[in-house]
């Protein structure tokens, strides 16, 4: 490169990367061309729903530890709708994943409980997993998310 001073002096300057610099810059050059991204796509859920009340509220869970403390890895909620709700899950990687829904009725963004602990509002599992005295493990409601659009069925208890 050559730079030209205000009185007509001229300064060369040779820039050198180096072997070690044109090694990572390749390296990275090529790791941008050859892994290709994550897919990321919509999950669309349809909730059976029992009436137009309320909001149907969704979560989805990686595995048995974040469900039992109740921290899903995406969450979504919409108006019901009388029949049926349905609701979209966006930026999910692939995984596996369990989904619970519940229909909330009164507008609280809690799953009302009973005074034995058992729901007062209609809830629901990915899998539609049998119900019996206390929620699934997740085994029973995970499923296999390969990152292209997926749709599930849910029906509320």
């Amino acid at each position: 490169m050559v730079l030209s001073g205000s009185y007509g002096t001229q300064v060369s300057i040779e820039v050198n990367l180096g072997e070690t610099m044109k090694s990572l810059i390749f390296a990275t050059l090529l790791s941008i061309a050859v892994i290709p991204p994550a897919l990321t796509e919509t999950m669309t859920l349809t909730v059976q729903s029992t009436s137009g009340v309320g909001s149907v509220q969704a979560a989805v869970f990686a595995n048995q530890t974040a469900f039992d403390a109740g921290q899903p890895v995406g969450a979504t909620m919409s108006p019901a709708d009388e029949g049926q709700t349905v609701l979209t899950i966006k930026d999910l990687t692939p995984g596996k994943y369990g989904i619970a829904v519940f229909h909330d009725l009164n507008g609280n963004e809690e799953l009302d409980r009973n005074a034995f602990g058992a729901p007062n509002e209609p809830f629901g599992f990915s899998n539609d997993p049998k119900i019996g005295f206390s929620a699934p493990k997740f085994e029973a409601f995970e499923f296999e998310f390969d990152g292209s659009p997926k749709a599930i069925v849910i029906t509320l208890n």
